[in-house]
């Protein structure tokens, strides 16, 4: 019995087609079709029976979101936050204000669970997951560049720990974000243009 209720609660491990590339996001063992949504706000899923072909694959009404029984709760988050802060706070009493800071920003970059970034200017900054078939080294730090060429310029930093990787870079060179800009205000001006 407890098996059963063990694979009830695993999610469904039948994808849908490459070019769509969704897994099925109900519980494995379902009777239903197999169905998808693109995000917790969508409000048409993709559904699919097994061996299905391009024309057996529908784009119905609904959201489909799976939740597995072992998901965080707000509150559980909350209460995990309220103990690293607390711990912070003691760690400012006990050490100092850096150690305190580090741990704090140890404890938030162990808590993104997906993908987060923050443009200013020509910069931006975010973290983000390698991927799992890239087999991530434990501590890594590197260069970002440009382009995918190896002689492409270097554009920012990158330091991974794990999965998750911080990365501080411009998004495009000086000159070219000059260039980028006068586009932009003349697109800009002729959308203005075209209202009036």
């Amino acid at each position: 019995m407890r098996r059963l209720g063990r694979l009830w609660r695993r999610q469904c491990s039948s994808w849908a087609l490459s070019s769509v590339g969704l897994r099925c996001q109900r519980r494995a063992g379902h009777d239903e079709p197999h169905g998808a949504s693109y995000s917790a706000r969508s409000t048409m899923h993709h559904s699919w029976a097994d061996g299905a072909d391009f024309f057996g694959y529908r784009w119905l009404p609904g959201t489909i979101r799976y939740r597995p029984t072992l998901t965080r709760s707000r509150a559980f988050r909350v209460g995990e936050w309220t103990v690293s802060v607390l711990l912070a706070l003691l760690l400012w009493w006990a050490v100092s204000l850096v150690t305190a800071i580090v741990f704090l920003i140890g404890e938030l970059w162990l808590s993104v669970r997906r993908p987060h970034f923050v443009d200013v200017g020509r910069f931006t900054a975010g973290v983000f997951f390698v991927s799992r078939k890239n087999s991530p080294p434990s501590f890594a730090v590197g260069f970002t560049r440009y382009g995918p060429e190896a002689d492409a310029r270097r554009s920012g930093l990158q330091v991974s720990i794990g999965r998750r990787s911080l990365m501080v870079c411009a998004l495009l060179p000086r000159d070219e974000w000059a260039d980028y800009k006068r586009r932009n205000a003349e697109r800009e001006a002729r959308r203005k243009d075209s209202a009036r």
